[in-house]
């Protein structure tokens, strides 16, 4: 039984590889995982102006973030089967290749329903193009390392976060919406190349094949695990979907001071981003177990630091940590219950993770719509963290009863 990082076979896609070519083929993966991130983050901000461009009224133009998030909840998964016969080197190349396409084509889009149709051509990419790139990542790397690995790469999601979507933004506000999906169709034709010189996996394949990893989801822990990452996303959502307002409207912040919290949030992400790495190298369960509680415990102190400025800026900044702590440590767990399936259990993971967001949104928004207010959404979130513990615990004994 491994009680540490997910067991994983070098093999399976790389030889050894000296420490820079290993810390080369890193920076592009991540920066794959940036350039994904990044195009799906980046409509946020420029809806405004997409809704002005089209003369559609706000909520209607929504439905570009809504799509995209049901094509990678959906699809990402039934992608990743098709694609399980490819090395996974090839379908990373091939998956970005589909996803310059989609972005040209939202470059080029006529009419907003061709828009709609380059975004969810687009989002066929995600899960698919996160797992390649996560699994040919912990490959690289030897096995007592594989818990930065995963961290190394996610954090490229955090790096959307903080960086590519506001920057994208900025690109919108400045030269048009279409130089955004530019920009990233310039980025995603960078990294294709990238992976074809830097990441070079001479080794023959050595995985279970497509059949092997089908069989190796359907495992009871499997499921846990799953449950266990949409509980911890819901628990968070349900808070953070709304912070912006909640900030402004109940700790009385600003416009200005709340994108310097937002940013604070994306400097605590960084630093929970190594912390999760580290954790999950040495004490899986244990650290998640934990993550899990301190979210738990954050949100529900949110309530009342919510009240006081300088007590809700480090609300924020302990949020960030936590929250990207999380990620390495489950996805990291994704792994270790399905060492047979990495690339499809990373890719149901992916679509986990966005299940998790949406419900924690849609949550947050009924409550409002009951008349609760903004301040009282933290405890939402605070007894879906607890319920995400109860799971963790449960998941983590049966791992442990049950030999890999």
């Amino acid at each position: 039984m491994t009680t540490g990082t997910a067991s994983v076979t070098a093999p399976a896609d790389s030889p050894a590889l000296s420490a820079p070519r290993r810390a080369a083929a890193l920076a592009v993966l991540t920066t794959t995982v940036f350039a994904v991130g990044t195009a799906e983050w980046v409509v946020v901000g420029l809806l405004p102006q997409l809704s002005a461009a089209w003369d559609r009224p706000l909520a209607a133009t929504g439905s570009l973030v809504t799509w995209y998030a049901l094509v990678v909840t959906v699809a990402g998964p039934l992608v990743t089967v098709l694609t399980l016969r490819l090395a996974r080197r090839q379908a990373l190349l091939a998956l970005l290749g589909v996803f310059l396409a989609g972005n040209v084509a939202a470059a080029l889009a006529g009419s907003f329903q061709a828009l709609v149709a380059a975004r969810m051509l687009t989002a066929l990419t995600h899960s698919t193009a996160f797992a390649a790139a996560l699994v040919l990542a912990v490959a690289t790397v030897p096995a007592g390392r594989r818990g930065r690995a995963i961290a190394v790469v996610t954090a490229g999601w955090n790096l959307a976060t903080v960086l590519g979507a506001p920057l994208g933004t900025w690109i919108g506000d400045h030269h048009g919406w279409r130089a955004t999906f530019w920009a990233i169709a310039t980025l995603a034709a960078g990294v294709l190349c990238a992976v074809a010189v830097l990441v070079r996996p001479s080794a023959p394949r050595g995985d279970a094949g497509p059949g092997g990893e089908v069989r190796g989801v359907l495992r009871p822990r499997v499921a846990l695990v799953l449950a266990v990452i949409v509980a911890a996303q819901a628990g968070l959502f349900t808070t953070y979907t709304y912070i912006a307002p909640l900030l402004r409207q109940v700790s009385g912040f600003g416009p200005s001071a709340v994108t310097t919290l937002l940013a604070l949030f994306g400097v605590g992400a960084v630093a929970g981003n190594v912390l999760g790495g580290r954790l999950a190298e040495r004490a899986p369960w244990t650290g998640l177990c934990a993550a899990l509680t301190a979210l738990a415990g954050v949100l529900a102190a949110f309530t009342a630091t919510s009240q006081v400025r300088w007590a809700a800026a480090v609300t924020v900044l302990a949020l960030g940590v936590i929250a990207a702590t999380l990620i390495p440590l489950l996805q990291d767990r994704a792994l270790a219950a399905a060492p047979a399936a990495p690339t499809l259990v990373t890719a149901i993971s992916a679509s986990a993770f966005n299940l998790g967001v949406a419900g924690g949104s849609q949550l947050g928004a009924r409550s409002l719509d009951a008349g609760r207010g903004l301040a009282d959404l933290p405890w939402t979130g605070a007894l879906l963290a607890c319920g995400a513990v109860l799971l963790a615990a449960a998941t983590a004994r049966r791992h442990r009863a049950v030999p890999q």
